[in-house]
């Protein structure tokens, strides 16, 4: 045997030593390879292709999903804002073709002078048309859009025979106004509940609010 000096396989699975000339009495267990890990230098796969290149950061089909859900997020907030413009701008519309389309015989604008229009406070009870409205109303979130009037009870004076209409005037945070239009229906000397058209801006909670009869 011609191999160099060293240890090498025998037919028991152990290895021996070689001396360069002739077997020695020395044997050992065979000294298995440090297996190298998944990524370290030099690693390569069975059949001796080339490592496999470790995948960092995100990839582009998750990036390509994430920009799709900021999209839709960013559109749905666009249309929901454009929304609530365009359903205030309507209120306000409405508020206003109520005011000139009243029926004939029935007052649109109301006399000065004649006691028909109130200052209040929010909460306040006051007197309006053939009726009375009573204390303990407030304004509640509705739900995200605008704010409405709740509570509101109105008593009908004797004889009352045409359903209470009036407008409400808050004072506005930014100095300005905020109308909606209130109605009921009742017999004389009932009572029943006020509903009042959504209010869509920020209001001054401690401002005057005008109240006027329309009939």
């Amino acid at each position: 045997m011609s191999a160099p000096p060293g240890w090498h396989p025998q037919p028991d699975g152990r290895e021996r030593w070689w001396d360069g000339q002739q077997w020695t009495e020395h044997f050992r267990d065979p000294v298995a390879a440090p297996v190298p890990a998944y990524g370290d230098a030099g690693y390569a796969q069975p059949g001796g292709q080339a490592p496999m290149p470790q995948k960092t950061g995100m990839s582009s089909g998750a990036k390509g999903c994430l920009i799709a859900v900021v999209v839709l997020v960013v559109v749905a907030i666009l249309v929901a804002i454009a929304g609530v413009f365009f359903f205030a701008r309507s209120v306000n519309e409405a508020v206003d073709d109520v005011r000139t389309s009243m029926p004939t015989g029935f007052p649109t604008e109301i006399p000065e002078g004649t006691g028909t229009t109130v200052v209040v406070v929010i909460g306040d009870g006051f007197d309006v048309g053939g009726a009375r409205v009573e204390d303990g109303w407030s304004l509640e979130e509705n739900g995200g859009i605008g704010r409405s009037v709740e509570g509101m009870q109105a008593t009908f004076a004797d004889g009352q025979a045409v359903p209470l209409f009036f407008t409400m005037q808050f004072t506005g945070a930014d100095g300005g106004t905020v109308d909606t239009v209130c109605s009921a229906t009742g017999e004389g000397g009932g009572t029943s509940d006020v509903s009042c058209i959504p209010l869509f801006g920020d209001v001054d909670e401690n401002g005057d609010v005008e109240v006027t009869s329309a009939f």
